[in-house]
C-alpha cells in the first residue's frame, strides 16, 4: 500500500513519549526526580487531530507523573507506562475503540517501539530514531524527537485526508476556557 493510502486510513494515533514527544533526554532534580521537556506544537497538533475526530495515546516503556498529566491535558484517550510489548497494546486499544489495526499510526523512536510499528496501518519513526526503527518504519519524519515530531505526523495525516485547513479553523476558532 501506498504511503498516501495509509496516511488517508488512519483514525487513531499512538505515540512513543522519550525520544518522540521529548528529545529522549531525561534530567534529574537535586531530589532525584526525573523531568523532560516536550514541543507545545505537538500539544497544538493533537489538540487538532482530537477536533478533527481523530483520537490518540500515549505508550511508552517508561512512566511519570507529568507522561499523565500531559496526556489528561491534551485529552488522549488512553496513556499506557512501563509498557514493553507495545504491538499488544496498540491491538488492545484498537479493539477497546472498535477500530482495524491498519486504522492506526505508531509514531516511535527506538527498538521497543520496532513491533508496533510493523504491527499497524501506519508505522513511522522521528529522524533521530535507531537505524532499525527507520528501516521497518513506513514513514520517516523530517523531525527529530521533541522538535515536533508529532505535529508533522498529524499535519501529514490531515493533508492527506483532505482534513487539514478544517482542522486549523476548528483548532482557531475554539473558544476561550475560562474557569
Amino acid at each position: 500500500m501506498e504511503i498516501e493510502q495509509r496516511l488517508q486510513c488512519v483514525r487513531f494515533i499512538v505515540c512513543d513519549f522519550d525520544g518522540v514527544l521529548t528529545d529522549g533526554r531525561v534530567w534529574f532534580d537535586a531530589d532525584g526526580r526525573p523531568f523532560r521537556w516536550i514541543h507545545a506544537r505537538d500539544g497544538t497538533a493533537l489538540t487538532m487531530w482530537h477536533l478533527a475526530g481523530g483520537k490518540s495515546a500515549l505508550v511508552s516503556g517508561l512512566g511519570s507523573k507529568a507522561m499523565q498529566a500531559i496526556s489528561e491535558q491534551w485529552k488522549c484517550a488512553e496513556c499506557h507506562m512501563w509498557i514493553r510489548d507495545k504491538s499488544r497494546v496498540c491491538h488492545e486499544i484498537a479493539e477497546r475503540h472498535g477500530i482495524a489495526i491498519e486504522e492506526m499510526a505508531f509514531l516511535g523512536d527506538d527498538i521497543i517501539d520496532l513491533y508496533a510499528v510493523q504491527s499497524v496501518g501506519l508505522g513511522a519513526a522521528v529522524a533521530d530514531a535507531s537505524p532499525e526503527l527507520k528501516e521497518a518504519a513506513d514513514l520517516v519524519l523530517d523531525s527529530r524527537g521533541g522538535t515536533g515530531a508529532v505535529r508533522e505526523l498529524v499535519q501529514r495525516i490531515l493533508r492527506a485526508q483532505g482534513r487539514l485547513d478544517e482542522a486549523m479553523r476548528k483548532y482557531c476558532e475554539r473558544k476561550d476556557d475560562l474557569r
